[in-house]
């Protein structure tokens, strides 16, 4: 193997690791630890950016129009709080307090349970574990371009699972997400009045039939390798 080729390769491999120390410093790192997840670290673990409040895109649903034209002023605050022997809560139901934000239709869950972390945190940690995935199988792929057997059927193979990962894995994390998010929205003072908003993505399944096309000409090419070497 040449020094350039593996200058190349050692280039790459250092770029996946970079890659798979972003998704573990930036994601899974505050999905754990931080105030925007599960808060294992009790606010006394440092976060590598500043973390947002647990929040749900949402939109109206059926009494949404009725707690608009209740709140009867120009601010149109439609949770309101009160002070009680537990703690503040929400005026309407004496539930958790939450927060609606215009026009980002943003809402904020501002007294979240276990639950509702493991909610918010669940569906993040496995989007990360999927980016993992993927960059461990490219890892592998690298790593046996130094033996010069990259063109294998244990490659191919490891394409297939890439693409297996972004299409099934990706397609199942929105859906994750959608049933945690509404579950969260069911048991706040929100419950009936907006409802969580989701638009699916094709994209995931996109990439993954355009890594699976790929890693079936990848093992034709493989075969077709196989066979002339056959004929040598």
């Amino acid at each position: 193997m040449s020094v350039s080729a593996t200058v190349r390769v050692r280039l790459l491999t250092g770029l996946l690791g970079a890659a798979a120390a972003a998704v573990l410093v930036f994601g899974v790192w505050p999905t754990l630890l931080g105030p925007s997840g599960l808060e294992l670290g009790r606010g006394m673990v440092p976060m590598p950016t500043p973390q947002p409040m647990l929040s749900v895109a949402v939109r109206p649903d059926d009494g949404f129009g009725d707690r608009w034209q209740a709140t009867g002023d120009d601010y149109h605050e439609l949770f309101a709080w009160k002070d009680t022997s537990d703690g503040t809560r929400d005026a309407a139901k004496g539930l958790p307090p939450v927060e609606l934000f215009f026009p980002t239709m943003g809402l904020s869950i501002l007294g979240p349970t276990w639950t509702d972390r493991i909610s918010f945190a669940g569906p993040e940690l496995a989007a990360q574990a999927l980016l993992l995935s993927v960059l461990w199988l490219l890892w592998r792929i690298v790593r046996t371009a130094p033996t010069g057997e990259v063109f294998t059927t244990v490659n191919a193979r490891r394409i297939v699972g890439i693409g297996l990962v972004v299409a099934v894995g990706g397609s199942a994390v929105q859906l994750l997400g959608l049933a945690a998010h509404q579950a969260i929205v069911a048991r706040s003072a929100a419950a009936g009045i907006v409802d969580v908003a989701f638009s699916f993505s094709f994209v995931p399944l996109a990439i993954g039939a355009t890594v699976l096309l790929l890693a079936e000409v990848f093992r034709q090419g493989v075969r077709l390798r196989a066979d002339v070497a056959g004929l040598v």
